[in-house]
């Protein structure tokens, strides 16, 4: 079973019985009235727009609408219960037996909470990377990463992050989620220990992609036994097939019997084992003109066996291995 943190849908506007235009935005165009509009950030993300011109209506909410259920994230068992929380709030009341039936699935974060999973370090992740010009890494605030890469082409972006996510909702953004829980210290106690990945999926033929649906209406989005998390990291790291760190390590200069494997051993020992710092020497001392690709691939086979890197890569591994499971489970 897919599980979001964040979907977005458009759907018929009869689908909704009742907007509240003293809370919203009404927006006019050439002054006619065109949409009313709801946005709020805080306690969660929730946006809601009644176009009256093209009667549509988009919704974006976030899981935490789930209140004390916000582990669950939002999928095929509670989806109803999301609108039922969002009729409570007075902003609009929505035919929710109608809109699960009517309604398409145009953006969501897709999410699988890992339970005794520490975030990765940013050499492991950078280690495990299938391509240092294709993707690049940045922190998530101070409790994760994001792991992107570098194309235009909307269909064709790919953004996953990797954070521990009870270090995430301890931030000040947070605070007011949490005092409208009834069991706030029950939600914190579930995420102690678990470290969160998301993906961005932002357009309709990616949800097709990776749903493996044919069209992306909301039912048959949330009821995909497609595993879009695993093909996603797949795309970006190459660690299936990462060798079991030696029983022992402790070479001498003496024990390689080739030239070039001491100069790459050597080249590692002083990066550091930072895959970036390689990449960088090799740009300083190689020729522009020149292939960097059978030297890259060399130096990070020779990081992957070294036993310290490896306790990080191993965590990557157990990612994985999880994401695998999910599916089963499902």
């Amino acid at each position: 079973m897919v599980r979001f943190d964040r979907i977005k849908i458009v759907t018929d506007r009869r689908n909704m019985n009742f907007m509240n235009s003293k809370i919203g935005t009404i927006v006019y165009k050439n002054g006619i009235k065109h949409d009313i509009r709801f946005k709020q950030i805080k306690p969660f993300n929730l946006y809601i727009n009644e176009s009256v011109v093209d009667e549509k209506c988009i919704i974006e909410t976030s899981a935490k609408v789930l209140g004390d259920r916000y582990p669950e994230l939002i999928n095929a068992d509670n989806i109803d219960y999301c609108f039922e929380r969002i009729n409570t709030l007075g902003i609009c009341r929505f035919d929710i037996k109608n809109i699960l039936a009517d309604s398409k699935l145009i953006s969501a974060d897709v999410t699988e909470d890992l339970y005794g999973i520490n975030v990765p370090d940013g050499l492991a992740i950078k280690t495990c990377l299938k391509s240092l010009n294709k993707f690049h890494i940045k922190k998530y605030s101070n409790c994760g990463f994001v792991v992107a890469n570098t194309v235009k082409t909307q269909n064709r972006k790919i953004r996953i992050s990797i954070y521990d996510k009870y270090k995430e909702l301890h931030k000040a953004g947070n605070t007011q989620f949490l005092d409208i829980l009834d069991n706030r210290f029950g939600v914190l106690a579930y995420f102690n220990g678990r470290s969160r990945i998301e993906a961005n999926i932002r357009t309709i033929t990616q949800i097709k992609e990776l749903l493996q649906i044919d069209d992306n209406n909301l039912m048959d989005a949330l009821n995909s036994s497609a595993n879009p998390l695993l093909t996603l990291f797949d795309t970006i790291f190459d660690i299936k097939n990462n060798p079991e760190p030696r029983a022992s390590d402790l070479h001498t200069l003496l024990s390689y019997r080739k030239l070039s494997d001491l100069k790459n051993a050597l080249l590692v020992n002083a990066c550091d084992n930072d895959i970036g710092q390689i990449e960088l020497v090799l740009q300083n001392c190689l020729s522009p003109h020149t292939n960097k690709g059978k030297y890259m691939a060399k130096l990070k086979r020779l990081i992957n066996e070294k036993p310290l890197p490896n306790e990080n890569i191993r965590v990557m591994n157990d990612i994985r291995n999880i994401l695998v499971e999910s599916a089963n489970k499902s």
